[in-house]
């Protein structure tokens, strides 16, 4: 049996791991994928404007592929967003490895 912490392995990081990637999907959805298959995954939502932070818990399905719709308003402004699946990385923010952020909202909206 595969140990899902060691999935994704890529030596070109630190820590060996692939990191996540995810790409909005609308104003209000994210999509991921290189998650932990069947995981916890915190999405960190950055509201620009306001200053103000949210971290939002979803779960990633048994591909490691996650589909999150955040609990905003089109209204919110420009969002940043990145999420985690609380794998190690010494280099990374808070000692997590991070997904890319991705900007939604605005005039970067799709």
């Amino acid at each position: 049996m595969t140990d899902p912490a060691t999935s994704g392995r890529d030596t070109s990081r630190p820590g060996g791991f692939t990191a996540p990637a995810i790409a909005a999907a609308g104003n209000t959805v994210i999509t991921g994928t290189r998650f932990l298959p069947d995981h916890n995954v915190t999405v960190r939502v950055v509201y620009c404007g306001h200053g103000l932070t949210d971290y939002l818990a979803f779960t990633t399905d048994l591909h490691g592929e996650l589909v999150a719709e955040l609990p905003i308003s089109p209204h919110s402004g420009v969002l940043a967003v990145s999420a985690s699946d609380h794998r190690p990385d010494p280099d990374g923010e808070c000692g997590l490895l991070w997904s890319n952020t991705e900007t939604i909202g605005g005039s970067s909206a799709r």
